[in-house]
């Protein structure tokens, strides 16, 4: 859809809300255009350093496939299960 195409349906689409869509949709508006100008953040120096190893852990090909995250993390739902079921 272009900016035009979605001018025209927002246009043609306005006239027939009420005075609540109205507000709801301009409240969109200024937080989407709010949102956009929000300053990044500084990273700490700690995600930095953290960034930094990641960048090395990929460059040295110690990385998780997907299904190796998953695997990973099934395994330690499944320990936490275990372990909350014998407590």
């Amino acid at each position: 859809m272009t900016r035009t195409e979605a001018i025209a349906i927002i246009t043609t689409k306005l006239a027939s809300f009420d005075d609540e869509q109205v507000s709801t949709l301009a409240d969109i508006a200024q937080d989407m255009d709010a949102e956009a100008n929000w300053p990044v953040r500084q990273l700490s120096p700690r995600e930095l350093s953290l960034l930094e190893q990641s960048k090395a852990d990929f460059a040295a090909g110690r990385s998780t496939s997907l299904e190796e995250g998953f695997a990973q993390i099934d395994a330690r739902l499944a320990e936490r299960a275990a372990q909350t079921s014998t407590s």
